[in-house]
């Protein structure tokens, strides 16, 4: 009985808490189905007596939208918003931009340009956007000190420009014609051009050079390091009594003493005149110093004080062979023997062709199949004509002076010819001589005052010459090269 008694009261005990929690939900229940029928109505009572201020109510919190996203959803309650991971998120707003201007005025800067091959001045303004009228100014200008039409490939053009609301000024314009040496146009503050050179300082140096010839002279003078100048020079002073294509033997030889002018960082921009030479053939020494007299001339004399010019060059053409002499041929043109009246010398064409000698141009132009044709007149006796000639040096027509070594014409391959060559004959008293076989006159020669002041030059030089290393031409086949100044 007792047993049955405290099970009863027990039991109770253990099903409390599901009766609350069943009373729980039913209360719960029934409070939101009142709302709802409560909520529909239009009256001012209760909950539902404004939509407005109820609907408010029942809203979330807005916050701002964290910077980053989490794959948890919205979640709604106390102060934490997570966004939808994949919503796209607002930009960041920009920060506030500087007020700050920029100051706004002309603008210089300076363009260096190579020229290339074509070019002008003026197509060079123009592609850098120069005005029409800035250029034409400028070059007008600069004409008083360089030639706009010696503009060529490789040369250095330097704009000063300044720019200023989108429009171009040419301030200065600058040609480095050769190095060390600049032709300038610059702008004045009233706005014309003014022209001005600057030059860096040359220094002379002399040079000593010793080669021996394997080949040909111009070759064993290009490896030694001369320059084209100075070799054009060496073979002029010796064409008086040098057969160039006949004479020169391998294993002749050369020296030279001669003057180069050098910049500060060492350039070389030009040669000065040969002071000495010798050039040995099969075993023979020719040598030639330079002396200026008490007048001012300058010229060439060996040892004995004699001058190296003879009344005429006996070639009058750099570096050619010759390819057919004087006398009786097949003619390579018509196919019949023939006299062949002077020399031909192989030649590409536009090779400078020397005057032989101080004369005047008797005639200049095409004649029979000589095709372009000169001749000249250096005395009574003696005459020179050219045939073939590819045109006429600037200046050259008849009735004009002309001095021994001067371009007169360049070869070329005009009239009857199967090639490019130049024909050249010696005329005596009208009729052809083989230029081979005549003996020139020779030219001046130095006596009393002038003889003993070149004796004593000579001397110097030999010294020099000897001071830089160079040695006799048989005993050396090196280029030897030093300063003295």
């Amino acid at each position: 009985m007792q047993d049955e008694q405290q099970t009863a009261t027990e039991t109770p005990s253990r099903l409390e808490p599901r009766k609350l929690l069943a009373m729980g939900i039913v209360v719960g229940v029934s409070a939101l189905a009142l709302a709802a029928v409560l909520g529909s109505g239009t009256s001012d009572a209760g909950i539902g007596r404004n939509d407005a201020e109820s609907l408010a109510s029942l809203a979330p919190p807005a916050f701002d939208e964290p910077a980053t996203i989490t794959p948890r959803g919205y979640l709604y309650g106390g102060n934490e918003y997570l966004p939808d991971p994949g919503r796209r998120l607002r930009p960041a707003k920009p920060e506030a931009e500087s007020t700050a201007v920029e100051p706004v005025g002309p603008r210089a800067h300076e363009l260096s340009l190579q020229v290339l091959p074509g070019d002008t001045l003026g197509q060079i303004l123009d592609r850098n956007d120069v005005s029409r009228q800035d250029a034409q100014d400028a070059i007008a200008t600069l004409k008083s000190v360089f030639d706009p039409r010696r503009l060529t490939p490789g040369q250095t053009v330097t704009l000063g420009l300044t720019e200023d609301d989108g429009a171009i000024s040419l301030t200065r314009l600058q040609i480095e014609a050769e190095p060390g040496r600049r032709s300038i146009a610059m702008r004045q503050d009233g706005g014309k051009f003014t022209a001005s050179e600057d030059h860096d300082p040359i220094t002379t140096e002399t040079m000593a050079y010793t080669a021996r010839i394997d080949s040909s002279l111009f070759a064993a003078g290009e490896r030694a390091g001369l320059s084209p100048t100075v070799l054009a020079q060496l073979i002029q002073l010796y064409s008086y009594d040098v057969d160039f294509q006949r004479d020169i033997q391998k294993g002749d030889s050369f020296e030279v003493l001669v003057d180069r002018k050098v910049l500060p960082d060492g350039t070389r921009v030009g040669d000065g005149d040969i002071d000495y030479a010798a050039l040995t053939l099969s075993g023979k020494t020719f040598r030639l110093y330079r002396y200026e007299d008490a007048s001012g001339f300058a010229d060439y004399y060996n040892e004995k004080g004699e001058s190296v010019r003879k009344a005429l060059l006996k070639t009058p053409i750099d570096g050619a062979r010759i390819t057919s002499g004087f006398g009786m041929r097949n003619h390579p043109v018509l196919g019949f023997s023939k006299m062949h009246k002077g020399i031909d010398f192989a030649a590409p064409i536009g090779t400078p062709v020397y005057a032989a000698g101080d004369g005047v141009i008797e005639k200049a132009e095409p004649w029979s199949s000589y095709g372009n044709y000169m001749r000249i007149r250096h005395t009574a006796t003696y005459s020179t004509a050219f045939g073939h000639l590819s045109g006429y040096a600037k200046g050259i027509h008849a009735g004009v002076r002309v001095r021994q070594g001067q371009i007169v014409a360049y070869s070329g391959n005009t009239g009857r010819t199967t090639g490019p060559h130049l024909h050249y004959e010696v005329l005596i008293s009208g009729d052809q001589v083989n230029p081979l076989n005549i003996k020139m006159p020779s030219g001046r020669a130095l006596a009393g005052n002038d003889l003993r002041k070149f004796e004593t030059q000579r001397k110097d030089m030999d010294r020099t010459y000897a001071s830089l290393g160079g040695k006799t031409a048989s005993a050396s086949a090196e280029t030897k090269a030093a300063t003295v100044r």
